[in-house]
């Protein structure tokens, strides 16, 4: 891939000094809720596309909305659990993209990797772009806000640092994760994903949201997901280039048209490709 293939729109002085704070601010509000339900047996809903959901999900979600139509009435938010409001027609326009519970299996399953995914987009006229993301996870209490500049790692003690993908330019030497094994339905892997596993140094289903976070954080240097929806891939985007890596959609290109996603080094991602499709953009 060019270095110079982005797909997260600029992100400007003002709008840092705008849209940064108040993304803390909802991290803290989805971070209210999905706490209090995490390890306490939420029920469980299946919904029409067969995938679960509980109060953490909506009740997480409707607390970033109310602070959004309180601040912003006139962005658009997408949302996972409650879908769309379109943005007031102006020459720049705002969205917030939601995706409250990223991993609600997980979260179900008192595993710690799931995660709440925030992307704040602006159409420039082209349509809708990833300016800002957040990758944020409530039981560790940490979260990552990238954007065209940079990545930052925050913690609840109130530390912070840059976050950096790490230097690996050979499969042989990379950790690949991807959200389940590439032999399951729902990674839609083949003989090729197989390749790719076996060709890398460790292989771990360490996945959803956690695995973007890993790479962008320099513990893991592939992820992998075949097919997303659009809130699972808008928050990445920004996260992942302000860390210095590379995402491409499942077989090069936008990664929100289709939504998928493979993340990694600007180095090792010529070779990802390569192996799964036999080329490298």
């Amino acid at each position: 891939m060019p270095d110079s293939v982005r797909y997260s729109a600029a992100l400007d002085g003002a709008e840092a000094r705008e849209f940064i704070p108040f993304m803390h601010e909802l991290i803290g509000a989805a971070f209210a809720v999905v706490r209090r339900y995490f390890l306490g047996g939420a029920a469980v809903l299946t919904k029409s596309d067969a995938t679960p959901v509980t109060q953490a999900d909506r009740g997480a979600e409707r607390a970033m909305r109310a602070l959004i139509e309180a601040r912003y009435p006139e962005h658009g938010v997408l949302g996972e659990e409650f879908g769309g409001k379109e943005a007031a027609p102006r020459s720049l326009r705002y969205r917030w993209v939601l995706d409250p519970i990223d991993g609600t299996r997980a979260f179900i399953s008192n595993c710690f990797l799931f995660g709440t995914l925030i992307a704040l987009e602006r159409d420039d006229g082209r349509g809708f772009r990833p300016l800002l993301g957040t990758i944020a996870h409530p039981a560790a209490g940490v979260a990552l806000i990238g954007h065209s500049h940079e990545c930052r790692l925050y913690a609840s003690d109130g530390s912070e640092r840059v976050a950096q993908v790490r230097a690996c330019g050979r499969l042989a030497d990379a950790t690949v994760l991807a959200t389940t094994h590439w032999s399951t339905g729902e990674q839609s892997g083949g003989a090729a994903v197989e390749k790719l596993i076996r060709g890398a140094k460790l292989y771990r289903t360490w996945g959803d949201c956690f695995g973007y976070f890993a790479v962008a954080t320099g513990g893991a240097d592939v992820m992998l997901d075949p097919t997303l929806s659009y809130w699972d891939v808008a928050a990445i985007v920004p996260v992942i280039e302000g860390a210095g890596g590379c995402v491409t959609g499942w077989r090069g290109g936008n990664p929100l048209e289709p939504p998928s996603l493979i993340a990694s080094s600007e180095s090792l991602h010529a070779e990802v490709l390569q192996v799964l499709h036999g080329r490298t953009g």
